[in-house]
């Protein structure tokens, strides 16, 4: 799969209740908002394909959520820049995600945290310095 070219053209989600997105710009604050509005905590169950996805934010990764030939932004040369690690039980204030799929997307401003199984498997994607 080809990703997007990050100079594309943006293209505003017309409706963040849909439940697949696809070569679409979405700011992650703004479809959590209008989620939170339905009354619901958590963006669930939902694909977004070949999207760019903006913050600022931290997303919260939670289970059954996968990322599939994923651009997880500019990590200044190192991943463990885009990673927090919660210092209590709650991460207040982040953007709780759980069994969404991310296939071809690219994401800018977000920084992402979970469980510490999660954050491994994040921690071990390769990065190096920015060219």
């Amino acid at each position: 799969m080809i990703l997007p070219p990050i100079n594309r053209r943006v293209t505003p989600a017309p409706d963040l209740r849909a439940e697949v997105f696809e070569d679409v710009d979405i700011s992650l604050p703004e479809l959590y908002l209008a989620v939170a509005q339905n009354g619901v905590g958590v963006i669930e169950g939902r694909t977004f394909r070949r999207c760019r996805l903006q913050g600022p934010g931290i997303m919260l990764v939670s289970s059954g959520t996968t990322f599939e030939e994923t651009n997880f932004g500019d990590p200044r040369g190192d991943m463990k820049n885009m990673i927090l690690y919660p210092a209590g039980s709650k991460v207040i204030g982040s953007i709780p995600v759980r069994d969404c799929r991310f296939i071809g997307c690219e994401f800018f401003g977000l920084g992402f945290t979970g469980a510490p199984e999660i954050l491994e498997q994040f921690l071990a994607i390769p990065s190096g310095p920015i060219s």
